[in-house]
């Protein structure tokens, strides 16, 4: 075998370039497959959590943006068309926490603007681990715009309906507020909330009349303030319609801002609060007394001497040194008569007619505050007493007002109401007594006026009908004879008597010039007078020729 010298020399090593690219391509294509999957994977996550998001994000409260209100309600008008209640388009200001950059220095640059917010709290929502917290709501294009320049990250807006009052105070009570989400919460707000609610509904017309109502509240701030009460209410009613044309309490509170007041500012006096009210009780039992025949004008009665039903003896304020008909008795007010009167009428008569006449139970006008009387579980004859001059029985102003008035309108009573009246649509009235009777309290209620307990009411022009009265305050054990209460009630014009107005003041004290006095003809009348003054020419009522003795009672005809 030959052997060449090719044989000899080293075998050198081979190098396929084909297979080291095939090696590195493989390589690259593993890593693309792998970051292929990677990238899918988190994809399918990201897909599968905006999918939770999407469906479940709101049980789970993760990513809550406020949803926005789209609910419309309708304005609130005065029977004059003036707006109290109308719907304006405002800003509310929420954070998403998550996105705020430094909690405290926005909590504070919003302090530095908006220093009604409580920096403590805003710094807890700031950084609470929620997905958004409400900040403030109800914020002006002006006041959004200083939010808004501050520039800072996580802060937002939601533009919302809110409820505005445009008239504030002014017949807070009866108009009343709608929170948040527009739901009625008080007054004639929640009373109409349905009506108010429905899609495209006009404008709500209520039957008051923001002029009276201006003028009402406006003495009763100025007897608020002279006589210390606590507080007092007033109550103007067409007693022909039952419309009450102003209804008003003290103190009051801005719907605009209900919780910024204390509580007992929500508390209607007028329709909520029942007091004995006194002597301006005294009317009904003579209609009563009239109506049955229990009794008459030119009855006398022995009130100069000590009358005791079971073991009470029945008192005066200015006991009479000689007896007293009817119209005197009623004029001066006298206990003793009022009692006699009432023991002939009778417990079981007395009862019918305080139903009949809205008393036994709670005023059934349309707002929720509305509260029933307080009345005797056992009815005797102390009781039927007590209740004949306004003691033992609780009732509310406007109760009265409203009992009143049907004594005065032909007897006929007519529930009270604060909506508009429809000239087209009948009004409901039940008679409870005659037109003679109606006609001889109407009589006898103008003489308290020219001649008794009701002079400080008169208003010249207005034939001005009243009745004073003053109660002391149940308390443990009987009554409380220094902190009373006050009451006027009074009518006008006397030939065609249209308008009741009552007047209350809770435990009003002597200023100068009551002489140490504290009871209704010093407060509660005057004031009556003020706004009979005032609101008469607004109602159209046209004054007349007004003599003191316009009254069929004169000194010289009564017995």
């Amino acid at each position: 075998m030959s052997v060449t010298q090719q044989d000899y020399l080293p075998q050198a090593k081979t190098m396929t370039v084909a297979d080291d690219e095939f090696a590195s391509v493989s390589e690259g294509r593993i890593r693309i497959r792998i970051g292929a999957c990677i990238f899918l994977f988190v994809l399918v996550l990201v897909v599968l959590r905006l999918a939770e998001l999407s469906l479940f994000g709101e049980k789970r409260g993760a990513n809550l943006l406020p949803k926005e209100i789209t609910t419309t309600r309708a304005d609130i008008t005065d029977r004059n068309g003036e707006v109290l209640a109308t719907t304006l388009n405002t800003y509310s200001l929420y954070a998403e926490p998550r996105k705020v950059w430094n909690a405290e220095e926005t909590a504070r640059k919003l302090v530095s603007i908006r220093p009604d917010l409580d920096l403590n709290v805003l710094r807890s929502r700031l950084s609470a681990e929620r997905a958004f917290v409400w900040i403030e709501r109800g914020l002006t294009p002006k006041e959004r715009q200083s939010v808004f320049a501050l520039g800072m990250p996580g802060l937002a807006f939601r533009q919302e309906p809110k409820r505005v009052y445009p008239r504030g105070h002014l017949a807070s009570h009866s108009v009343g507020f709608a929170d948040v989400d527009l739901n009625g919460s008080a007054g004639a707000e929640r009373a109409f909330n349905g009506i108010l609610s429905e899609e495209n509904a006009p404008a709500f017309a209520l039957s008051l009349d923001m002029r009276v109502q201006y003028a009402v509240a406006d003495e009763l701030q100025k007897g608020l303030e002279k006589f210390e009460a606590l507080s007092n209410a007033a109550v103007v009613m067409n007693i022909k319609t039952g419309e009450i044309i102003s209804m008003a309490s003290l103190p009051n509170f801005d719907p605009n801002d209900p919780g910024a007041t204390l509580p007992e500012t929500r508390f209607n006096h007028a329709s909520m609060s029942t007091y004995d009210l006194g002597s301006v009780f005294k009317p009904l039992t003579m209609a009563m007394a009239l109506e049955d025949g229990a009794s008459n004008l030119t009855e006398i009665y022995p009130v100069q001497k000590p009358f005791k039903v079971r073991n009470k003896f029945i008192r005066d304020d200015h006991p009479s040194k000689v007896p007293l008909a009817m119209p005197e008795i009623l004029a001066e007010s006298s206990n003793r008569g009022t009692a006699m009167i009432a023991l002939k009428i009778g417990a079981e008569q007395q009862q019918k007619y305080l139903k009949e006449l809205g008393l036994m139970d709670r005023v059934p006008f349309e707002l929720a505050e509305s509260a029933k009387p307080q009345i005797q579980n056992r009815w005797i004859d102390l009781t039927t007493v007590t209740v004949s001059y306004g003691h033992g029985i609780s009732v509310s102003p406007l109760a009265l007002a409203a009992a009143i008035g049907a004594t005065l309108n032909d007897g006929l009573y007519v529930t009270p109401t604060l909506i508009k009246r429809d000239a087209a649509h009948p009004i409901e009235s039940r008679r409870v007594f005659s037109s003679k009777t109606s006609q001889t309290t109407r009589d006898m209620m103008r003489y308290v006026v020219t001649h008794g307990t009701g002079k400080k009411a008169r208003v010249k022009g207005y034939g001005v009908m009243g009745k004073t009265g003053t109660a002391e305050k149940p308390a443990v054990g009987g009554y409380d004879q220094k902190r009373l209460v006050t009451s006027f009630v009074a009518a006008f014009p006397y030939e065609d008597p249209t308008y009741v107005v009552m007047i209350t003041y809770d435990e009003p004290k002597a200023t100068e010039g009551t002489y140490g006095w504290a009871t209704a003809g010093w407060n509660a009348a005057p004031t009556a007078g003020a706004v009979i003054e005032r609101i008469a020419p607004m109602l159209g009522v046209q004054r007349t020729i007004d003599p003191i003795a316009m009254s069929p009672f004169s000194e010289e005809a009564l017995p």
